[in-house]
């Protein structure tokens, strides 16, 4: 392949949305980039249920073209079926298709000026002076591609980011397993608002959504440290689950599995000539398992640092860490509040996961902790003991 041939002033490992973003700034803001993705067509194999709440901060329409449904908020539903109704705020945004707007972001990429390799396995990382030469395989044929900067945007597995001697290996406990059928013949409450539905016996230390989109919706789960296999709990939700009235008719177009990193970030995203990006990063919401949008901004922010770097001609670790700082400054203390209150909830009962949704009310305006808690404690004083540490 001809672009496995060339030398690159930055390469970005796996075309999601993170590094589809950093290929996007990098190449905008002038530095040589190539754009490695190991499947061979980018978006597949879908992981994902399909959820971002903006796409206009990235001065991206929505169009379309992949966009399946416009979210104008959420339910949210208490073991015992008690409802939550959440509007505005983060609780909206759209349903994309992954396989269409992930193809999308990696043009937008290229009509930068970004090249691109599909079907291409990054196997290992080599210091050369002061870059890398990426091993990458390509139709049982290795080559050595040299660059100055790497971005590591390959997903939960975060080799990339290994090879370069950044810790990023997760915790098994802290990986959420996630199963996920794209169903048609769903009956929806409502063909704009998203479903969860929490408790332990129906996806423990996860929840399960129903996200519509369009002609289907998305009906999948996350569960952590559970005794059973995902895709059980999901097969016993649409027999018996609150829901199982209105997915009798239900039959699925596609089955979709993966993992979710919820365990915070990563200690260390960026070295000398070496950025982390994404899931791979641990820039994923601990408490919604939501990503795309995490991974589009850190992507954004790593193409741009990686950018003006070789423009400067100093891919230091210590210019390199500009990334980590605005990232940081943009995300970090919200990451680390939701994951806060994910450890909260996987220590509630049902029983207490009930009174929870009673202390909530029937309504809420847009998903904000603060009131929340203050809510809580008014309400359902006997579970200070959980939210003592946040007051």
């Amino acid at each position: 392949m001809r672009e496995l041939m060339d030398s690159y002033d930055v390469v970005v490992v796996g075309a999601g949305p993170g590094g589809s973003m950093s290929a996007y700034a990098s190449a905008k803001n002038g530095a040589k980039t190539l754009l490695i993705e190991k499947s061979q067509e980018i978006g597949e194999p879908v992981r994902c249920a399909e959820a971002i709440p903006s796409l206009d901060d990235f001065g991206i329409k929505p169009s379309p073209e992949f966009v399946r449904n416009e979210i104008k908020g959420g339910f949210l539903f208490a073991p015992n079926g008690k409802r939550v109704t959440v509007t505005q705020g983060k609780a909206t945004g759209y349903v994309v298709e992954r396989k269409i707007f992930d193809k999308f972001l990696a043009i937008r990429a290229a009509k930068k000026g970004a090249k691109i390799a599909i079907k291409s396995r990054v196997v290992g990382l080599e210091e050369e002076g002061d870059g890398w030469n990426v091993i990458v395989k390509h139709l049982d044929e290795e080559y050595a591609v040299k660059t100055k900067i790497v971005i590591a945007a390959d997903g939960v597995e975060s080799n990339v980011a290994e090879y370069a001697g950044l810790k990023a290996k997760k915790n098994p406990l802290d990986i959420c397993s996630c199963a996920e059928y794209e169903m048609t013949n769903v009956e929806l409450l409502d063909k704009n608002m998203m479903e969860f539905y929490f408790g332990n016996d129906i996806a423990p230390g996860g929840y399960l959504w129903i996200f519509p989109k369009g002609d289907t919706a998305n009906v999948g789960l996350g569960v952590r440290g559970s005794k059973k296999k995902a895709i059980d709990y999901l097969n016993e939700f649409l027999e018996n689950g609150l829901a199982k009235d209105r997915l009798k008719n239900a039959t699925p177009v596609e089955f979709k599995v993966g993992g979710a990193p919820v365990g915070g970030p990563i200690e260390k995203t960026y070295d000398d000539g070496i950025l982390v990006v994404g899931d791979a990063a641990g820039q994923i919401s601990p408490l919604t398992g939501g990503g795309i949008y995490l991974a589009m901004d850190c992507g954004l922010i790593a193409g741009e640092v990686a950018g003006k770097a070789i423009k400067n001609n100093d891919w230091s670790e210590k210019v390199l860490s500009e990334y980590e700082r605005r990232w940081k400054e943009k995300h970090y203390e919200c990451l680390m509040s939701h994951l806060k209150y994910r450890k909260i909830l996987e220590k509630m009962s049902d029983d207490e996961l009930n009174a929870l949704a009673e202390a909530l009310g029937d309504n809420l305006d847009d998903i904000d902790l603060k009131k929340f808690v203050k809510r809580i404690l008014t309400k359902k004083p006997s579970l200070i003991k959980y939210f003592k540490d946040l007051i």
